[in-house]
């Protein structure tokens, strides 16, 4: 939707064009009004119309020297001038400076408003068209360039890669990666292509924004976004923030996917772009210690120095400890606090990519040369974790890993009922039955059921009600939901139902501590 401004110091007439039309019916938000030329130019700095309508005769400054300073800054801005019989010579004048067309006051209608409304709109859909393409490649070569460069005075010959000047924000938009189900081996999801991501920046996500982007990478963009002019610390910091979230909620909602975002530190030399996009690399690493969906500032999260660098030492022996003593409830538990809490704590990369490492190793121990391949292969598995989106990701990995280890090393169940077993603990969450689970063995539902009771020890049913109830104390006792949520989430259709089941097996109800 285009955004409208109106300058005009008649109350009357002002008021008058508002009333013309249903704006939003057509397309465009009428966003600022203005009484002269200096206030006009104020609202334009904050407000960044799209399009101006405007008197030419107005006191303290009038409509030409304000269309001339507008047109200074953006030439690509669109303004409709309003005239009487004897401003000819003045529509003249303005017609030099490029405004987009002039029409007399006491002709103005809603037809005509429309008309000149709807000429203006196509125009900049046109130029944006021819314009965007070619702006994106001018700014990937700059980076390319400077990115080539030593230093600040190098890149002073390189062109400004902006059609704007004064401060620039910058940020970096990553795609998350869907998150994994409980299987490792699953494909990783690769989002959308690059062309069509930064067409949809260009064509979508920055109407009424100053914006350019570039791609960094298959998952990564950087763009960069004028600051209105005047703004203070504060205004600048919530403008950026707002911009932000601005590009995660229009690329979910025009894509289905979610992204994460780093929000670098401002810039008003175009020089400095080079300096201001690592440091926004350097906040956007982080995003690995963050869930999904993000938004990451400089500030970002102070390490915690409760957790000395020796306590991971010890959480990687102990873990090496209950893998050879077969404890793999007790390794998972160890597993999730290494990476969800211990590490988030230290906001540490480089320790990061140290546990991946080790744990690889331990992992690897427990099967001896003579037994064949090692059960997480260092050069295609290590690939595959790496490409992972975040710590908790990576947790929930090595955690599925161990899980099959565990499953493996119960010789009392047959392959076959590992098989249910392992699919019970991937879908306790949807509504599941014996049935189902006898169709995909290729076995009949009495056979399956006699057997599961035989190796489990109780029945399918039993299992899967304990399992979910495992798996809902364990949500409850994070505190981040509501016994209704959480009833949800382990697969129970109404909360009475988890209610009664939860105390029918744990003796007590599920707020209860």
């Amino acid at each position: 939707m285009l955004k409208v401004m109106i300058v005009e110091d008649e109350d009357i007439v002002r008021d008058e064009i508002k009333h013309l039309i249903d704006w939003e019916y057509h397309g465009f938000a009428l966003i600022a009004e203005a009484r002269n030329g200096r206030e006009g130019l104020r609202l334009f700095e904050e407000q960044n119309p799209d399009i101006i309508i405007s008197d030419i005769k107005m006191p303290v400054l009038g409509g030409l020297e304000m269309t001339a300073g507008i047109l200074g800054r953006q030439k690509n801005k669109k303004i409709i001038l309003l005239t009487a019989f004897g401003d000819f010579d003045f529509a003249r004048e303005a017609i030099k400076l490029g405004i987009h067309s002039y029409v007399l006051k006491h002709e103005l209608d809603s037809e005509i408003l429309v008309e000149e409304l709807n000429k203006a709109k196509q125009q900049i859909e046109q130029e944006e068209s021819a314009g965007y393409l070619a702006r994106k490649e001018h700014l990937r070569m700059f980076l390319k360039r400077a990115a080539s460069q030593t230093g600040e005075a190098e890149t002073a010959g390189l062109a400004s890669p902006f059609p704007w000047q004064g401060r620039t924000g910058i940020f970096i938009v990553g795609l998350d990666r869907k998150p994994r189900e409980r299987e490792p081996l699953q494909p990783v999801d690769e989002g959308i292509e690059r062309g069509e991501f930064i067409d949809l920046l260009y064509t979508r996500l920055f109407k009424g924004f100053e914006a350019e982007a570039a791609d960094l990478s298959n998952r990564e963009y950087a763009v960069f976004v004028r600051i209105p002019q005047p703004f203070s610390e504060s205004k600048m910091y919530e403008f950026n923030w707002a911009f932000a979230r601005h590009l995660q909620h229009q690329i979910a909602r025009a894509s289905g996917h979610t992204v994460s975002i780093a929000i670098g530190p401002i810039f008003e030399n175009p020089r400095a772009t080079k300096e201001s996009l690592k440091k926004t690399r350097e906040i956007y690493a982080l995003k690995i210690f963050n869930k999904s969906s993000c938004i990451l500032t400089g500030a970002g999260k102070a390490p915690n120095q409760d957790i000395p660098y020796p306590a991971i030492e010890q959480k990687l022996k102990d873990i090496q400890d209950d893998l050879s003593l077969s404890r793999y409830a007790d390794v998972i538990g160890k597993i999730r606090d290494l990476f969800t809490r211990q590490l988030v704590s230290l906001q540490d990369t480089g320790l990061l990519r140290k546990c991946m490492f080790e744990l690889v190793r331990i992992i690897n121990l427990q099967k001896s040369p003579q037994q064949g391949a090692p059960i997480i292969d260092p050069i295609e598995k290590l690939a595959e974790i790496q490409d992972l989106d975040n710590v908790f990701q990576m947790s929930d990995w090595f955690e599925c890993i161990v899980g099959q280890i565990s499953e493996e090393s119960k010789s009392k169940h047959s392959r076959k009922i590992r098989d249910v077993l392992q699919y019970i603990h991937a879908n306790y969450q949807k509504d599941i039955s014996l049935n189902e689970v006898a169709d995909r063995l290729g076995l009949s539902l009495i056979y399956t059921s006699q057997l599961f009771k035989k190796e489990v020890g109780i029945s399918f049913v039993v299992y899967l009600a304990r399992y979910r109830i495992e798996r809902a104390q364990e949500l409850l006792e994070t505190g981040n939901y509501k016994i209704y949520e959480v009833g949800s989430m382990v697969g129970y259709q109404t909360v009475q139902y988890f209610c009664k089941t939860y105390k029918r097996i744990t003796g007590r109800n599920p707020g209860s501590r």
